[in-house]
Order: C-alpha cells, then sequence, then structure tokens
C-alpha cells in the first residue's frame, strides 16, 4: 500500500513537472516568433516546413495578327480563313468571369467589360454586326478569341455584349453574325502594324451628306394612285410562334441518295428525320436533316446528344 501511494506520488510529480517544462516551451516558442524578423526565420528556429505563398502570375499581353491553320477540337476539324462575305445565322452564347484576365487566341487579355467576341474561323481580330433575332437589338463587336466549341454555336459573346444584346437570361439566344468588310480591313492593317485599338476606338470614315426622302412613292402609268413602299420586317422569336423561320439539324449531306438512306436508317431514334434534295452549284445532294423544331432550347439539347453520340459532322441551320 505504501509502495503504491510512492509511486503515485512520483506520478504525479512527473506530470506536474512535465506541464512546466511543456508551459516553459510554448513561453520560449512565443518569445522566439516575436524576435524574428520574417516567416524563414520563425521555419529555420522552430524546425518546421513554412510554405511562402508564391507571386501571383503576371500575364504579358503580345497581340498578333491572326488567322491560324486548321484545329482539333474535341475530335471536330476547323479550318480559320479571311472571309469577308460571311452571313450566318445559329445560337450565340456567352463567356465572362472564368476568363476574365486571361489570354485570348491571339494573345490579347480578355475583358469581359469590353465588346469583343470568339469566333472559331474568322480572322482575330475582325470586325462583326451581331443580331439578336428575338428582338432586333444590334451590335458591332470586334473578334479576338477562338470559340465557342459547344453544340454548333457559332459565336461566343463577351459579358457586356451578352447584357446589351439581352442573352444573359436565356444563357443563348438566336442571332445573325454579318462580318463587316471595311471596318475588318481596317482592324487588319492596324494589328500587322501593332495596334489592337477596341472598336468603339476605330476611326470614324467620312460619309459624304445624302438626302433621303421620308416616304418613297411609286407611281404606276395609267393610273392617278401613288404607293408607298413598305420594307417588311421580320420579328423572330425563340419560340418562333409565328412561323417565320425553321430550325433544322443536319445530320449529314450525301452526292448519292442510297447513303443519305443508310444515314436515316441509323438515325431512326430521332424525330422528324427527312431526306432533302437540293442543287448546289450544278451539283445535286442529298441532305439529311432532323426538324423543323420551334426552339432553340430544344435544338440545342439534341444537338448535344448528337455530339455524344459521336456525331461531330451535325449542324444547326436555320431556314
Amino acid at each position: 500500500m505504501k509502495i503504491n501511494l510512492f509511486y503515485n506520488k512520483q506520478l504525479s510529480f512527473s506530470k506536474q513537472k512535465s506541464l512546466k517544462l511543456n508551459k516553459i516551451y510554448i513561453l520560449f516558442s512565443i518569445f522566439l516568433i516575436q524576435s524574428c524578423t520574417s516567416g524563414v526565420e520563425v521555419a529555420a528556429n522552430l524546425g518546421k516546413k513554412y510554405l511562402i505563398p508564391k507571386e501571383e502570375r503576371t500575364i504579358t499581353a503580345k497581340p498578333i495578327y491572326k488567322i491560324g491553320n486548321k484545329y482539333n477540337v474535341k475530335g471536330k476539324f476547323y479550318f480559320p480563313k479571311k472571309d469577308l462575305s460571311y452571313n450566318k445565322t445559329g445560337i450565340a452564347s456567352w463567356y465572362g468571369p472564368k476568363f476574365h484576365g486571361k489570354l485570348t487566341a491571339n494573345g490579347e487579355i480578355y475583358d469581359q467589360y469590353a465588346l469583343t467576341a470568339a469566333h472559331k474561323t474568322l480572322p482575330l481580330p475582325s470586325a462583326v454586326k451581331v443580331t439578336n433575332l428575338q428582338n432586333n437589338k444590334s451590335i458591332i463587336l470586334r473578334i479576338n478569341d477562338r470559340g465557342p466549341f459547344v453544340n454548333d454555336r457559332i459565336i461566343d459573346l463577351s459579358s457586356k455584349a451578352a447584357d446589351i444584346l439581352d442573352l444573359k437570361k436565356n444563357g443563348t439566344g438566336l442571332v445573325r453574325v454579318t462580318i463587316l468588310k471595311d471596318k475588318s480591313l481596317l482592324l487588319e492593317k492596324l494589328a500587322k502594324n501593332g495596334s489592337f485599338p477596341e472598336i468603339m476606338d476605330l476611326p470614324k470614315a467620312e460619309l459624304p451628306t445624302v438626302n433621303i426622302p421620308q416616304t418613297t412613292t411609286v407611281k404606276i402609268d395609267g393610273t392617278n394612285k401613288k404607293y408607298k413602299s413598305v420594307k417588311k420586317r421580320i420579328n423572330y422569336d425563340l419560340n418562333n410562334l409565328k412561323k417565320e423561320y425553321k430550325i433544322y439539324i443536319q445530320l449529314a449531306s450525301f452526292s448519292s441518295s442510297q447513303n443519305a438512306k443508310i444515314m436515316k436508317e441509323k438515325v431512326s431514334y430521332l424525330e422528324k428525320v427527312k431526306i432533302y434534295k437540293k442543287l448546289i452549284r450544278n451539283k445535286t445532294f442529298y441532305q439529311v436533316k432532323a426538324g423543323p423544331f420551334e426552339s432553340v432550347k430544344k435544338v440545342d439539347e439534341l444537338h448535344s446528344l448528337l455530339l455524344q453520340k459521336g456525331m461531330q459532322g451535325a449542324k444547326i441551320i436555320i431556314e
């Protein structure tokens, strides 16, 4: 019994001694940290690994005029070229925060608040007019990046451009993209001389004054009546309620009708698939198309499904 009491007292004394040593070590460590002049010295004295955060990488813009060679993204080839007659209708999307401050395909620094856009094939930079076919709003943008590479969309707008065209809410929208020849040639000339101005900073060409009559009248011989000329305006809408245009997905195009029939059988799981005979440059082609569809959303979802099934050649067509 006495031995056990003596052992317990010894054990209690050892614990108290250990606690005192720990307190002394903690106080010494605090004093040592306060006396050090840098994190590196603290690490050296405490014998611990001290991680110093690396300085943020500085991105330097080195813009160039660029057309580029053919390239491959997700198994699909794209062929950049100078096309001063480019005029296409398709689906637009937009990109912003994740890419803000990063390099574009031609070496500029992407600014989501600038009036710019990305295109898969047009020269960098180029000037285009983009019109939202739902509300007829339009804007002039400078192409300075490559993309988009999702669901056959034809242009990726900056965050600012998407705001102006009212595409932010839906994320995508039906647009017409038309190249502006004179502005594109001017951008090319300036870029080759090392200058990359924003689209709003381009020098404005001086135009001669033209008197435009408020109304145009046409007189028909043999009558005393005059008729005003009326310009028809088509108001597009994403749901295509007025049926003023048709949206298709072209699956393939063949010079042989038999090959077109085989393709149609392969995609029998799709609805509204038909073969259309078309004459292009005095040659007959058989186009296998799905549609027409009423909404952009439906087409976008279906095109995504086709890509997942390996049909990289499927493309959206608006007629």
